[in-house]
C-alpha cells in the first residue's frame, strides 16, 4: 500500500460500510494517466467516512513511487504484487473502474468517465443506480473469441470486420499486446493508419458508409502499440479496397510557433515509458506524454486545417488545453494563455494523402460494355 496511513487494512471487514471505488490502472497506460484529473476532483468531492479510492497497480513499487512523486493521485495506491487482484476482478483492459457497495457487491465495471459523484452518492445511500456503461473489453473479446486450450494464441493477428448493428461505435481500447477500435469510418481508420488527419486526406473515390472494427494481437517483444500503427494500413486499404499515395501541396496552414512564456508554462510528463494518449472531451484538449508534433495534430484534427508545427520544442508534455469552442480564434488564445504558445496562418507544403478505390474493385456488371471491333 502507498498513500495510506500507518496499518490500513483492505480487507472487507475494514472497509465495510464505506463504498469501494477501485481502479485498476498503470503509469505506462495512456488513458489511465489522462483520467487522473477528473479522478482527483471526483475523489475530493465526495465524504472520506463514506467512500475510499483505491488504485491498483501491477507494477514495481518504485515504478509508481517515481510517478506518485510527480503527479497527485487521489487514494490509497495498492500494488497487487501477484497479478491475483486483477485476476480476480476480471480487469483485463486500462482503465478499469469498479465500484463496490458498501455491503461487498459489486454494482458496477466500467470505464471511469462514466462515474459520477451522484452515482457513487445513490450507491452509498443504498439506492439502485443505473450506470452508464462504456464497454469493458478484454483481449479474448478483441480477437474473436477466447482459444481453447489445445490452441495456441497466435503470434500476430491482424482482423478488420464490419461492426455488429448496436455494438460499441468510436470506441478504442490499447494495452499491452492489443490495440482495437470498435466502429469506426473508414475515413477515421485511414487518418489513424497512416498517422495523419482527416483534413489531410484528399479522397477521390466515395469511401464506404459503413463503420468496421480493426484489431491487432501480438506476443512478440514488441512494446508498444505505435510500432503496430503501420501494419495497419494493409488490412484497411487492401481490406476496403482502396489505394492510398502521398502528395504535397502548397496551401494555407497554420504554424505553431513557440514564445519565451512557453518555458515556464508546459509541463514535461510524468511517464517514464509506456503509451502516450490524446483526446477531445468535455471542452479540453488533453495530451499525455506527447510532443509538440501530436498537439499540433489534434488541433489539426479538431480545427480540420492543417498545422505545422516549427515550435523547436523537444521532449514529452502532460497537458489540459480549455478549448469550448473548436475554431482558430479560441485555439489561438487557449495555447497562448495556457501553453505559451502562437498559431499564425503562412502558406507552406503540406504532406497530404491521396484516397481513390483501387483499380479492378468495381464488379464486372458496373464496367461499361466495350464496342465489338470491326473487322
Amino acid at each position: 500500500m502507498l498513500q495510506a496511513p500507518p496499518g490500513a487494512r483492505t480487507d472487507w471487514e475494514a472497509l465495510r460500510g464505506k463504498v469501494v471505488v477501485l481502479e485498476f490502472w498503470a503509469t505506462w497506460c495512456g488513458p489511465c494517466v489522462a483520467e487522473i484529473p477528473d479522478f482527483n476532483k471526483l475523489a475530493a468531492s465526495l465524504d472520506p467516512a463514506r467512500f475510499q479510492f483505491i488504485s491498483v497497480d501491477d507494477e514495481d513499487p518504485k515504478v509508481v513511487q517515481n510517478f506518485l512523486a510527480k503527479r497527485k493521485l487521489a487514494g490509497w495506491a495498492g500494488i497487487d504484487t501477484t497479478g491475483e487482484i486483477f485476476k480476480r476482478y476480471g480487469a483485463e483492459v486500462r482503465p478499469t473502474t469498479i465500484v463496490v457497495d458498501k455491503d461487498g457487491r459489486i454494482v458496477v465495471a466500467t470505464h471511469p468517465s462514466k462515474i459520477t459523484a451522484a452515482d457513487l452518492v445513490a450507491v452509498a445511500d443504498g439506492k439502485s443506480v443505473k450506470f452508464e456503461h462504456a464497454a469493458v473489453m478484454d483481449i479474448a473479446a478483441s480477437t474473436g473469441g477466447a482459444p481453447s486450450a489445445a490452441t495456441e494464441k497466435p503470434l500476430f493477428e491482424v482482423t478488420l470486420s464490419k461492426t455488429v448493428r448496436g455494438a460499441m461505435s468510436g470506441g478504442m481500447s490499447a494495452g499491452r499486446g492489443h490495440i482495437s477500435f470498435y466502429g469506426w469510418s473508414a475515413e477515421a481508420l485511414l487518418a489513424y493508419a497512416y498517422s495523419t488527419t482527416k483534413s489531410r486526406l484528399d479522397i477521390t473515390s466515395t469511401l464506404p458508409e459503413e463503420i468496421y472494427d480493426l484489431r491487432a494481437v501480438w506476443t512478440s517483444a514488441i512494446d508498444s502499440s505505435s510500432l503496430i500503427v503501420p501494419l495497419l494500413q494493409p488490412a484497411v486499404t487492401y481490406g476496403l479496397n482502396l489505394r492510398v499515395q502521398p502528395k504535397t501541396v502548397t496551401r494555407k496552414a497554420y504554424v505553431l510557433k513557440a514564445t519565451e512564456a512557453g518555458d515556464k508554462l508546459l509541463t514535461p510528463t510524468a511517464m517514464t515509458s509506456g503509451s502516450n494518449m490524446s483526446s477531445f472531451r468535455k471542452g479540453k484538449i488533453q495530451l499525455v506524454n506527447q510532443s509538440m508534433d501530436n498537439l499540433a495534430s489534434l488541433l489539426e484534427d479538431k480545427l480540420g486545417v492543417p498545422i505545422v508545427n516549427e515550435t523547436g520544442i523537444k521532449g514529452a508534455f502532460d497537458e489540459e488545453l480549455e478549448l469550448s469552442a473548436t475554431n482558430a480564434d479560441a485555439a489561438k488564445a487557449a495555447l497562448l494563455k495556457t501553453l505559451g504558445l502562437e498559431l499564425i496562418q503562412e502558406d507552406r507544403p503540406i504532406a497530404m494523402f491521396e484516397v481513390s478505390v483501387r483499380e479492378g474493385s468495381k464488379k464486372a456488371s458496373e464496367s461499361k460494355p466495350q464496342p465489338a471491333s470491326k473487322p
